[in-house]
């Protein structure tokens, strides 16, 4: 009886654990280049200390909330982001939010930043996606594009 039970908890936790490192949100089908000028960089710390990045970009069609990624990744890569910096990032909608973009790769004048691999997984390490697709796990946000 104690082994079948055992059984099922490791069973269990594998089980979980699969799902935790189910495959990316990004969907490669729905990606698209995006052209536009930075409104807002806002960096959403996690109780590990870890950052998250987010970019409020100004588009034609108005604006749009970017989740870039951990900031220690964007500067071991020796990337940053200002506000009124021009840029253009590949990316895809995040599924079942209300146009929020994951970030593939940023231009930045003839830089690029390369966050995701072709199929939409994490370069960062862990290549986790965190909370909301940023790679950390920061508290959830109150979505500043929608405060206008």
């Amino acid at each position: 009886m104690i082994s079948k039970c055992i059984s099922g908890i490791l069973v269990l936790s594998a089980t979980t654990m699969l799902a935790a490192q189910s495959p990316s949100r990004y969907d490669r089908t729905a990606e698209r280049a995006i052209s536009g000028t930075i409104k807002s960089v806002g960096a959403f710390p996690a109780v590990d200390g870890s950052v998250g990045v987010h970019i409020d970009l100004k588009t034609a069609d108005g604006l749009l909330e970017i989740r870039v990624g951990p900031a220690a990744f964007i500067g071991q890569n020796n990337f940053w982001f200002f506000a009124d910096d021009p840029i253009v990032v590949i990316g895809a909608k995040e599924p079942q939010s209300d146009g929020t973009i994951l970030a593939k790769a940023i231009q930045k004048g003839s830089q690029v930043l390369v966050l995701r691999s072709d199929v939409g997984v994490p370069k960062w390490t862990p290549a986790n996606e965190g909370i909301d697709g940023c790679g950390v796990n920061h508290l959830p946000l109150v979505l500043r594009t929608t405060l206008h």
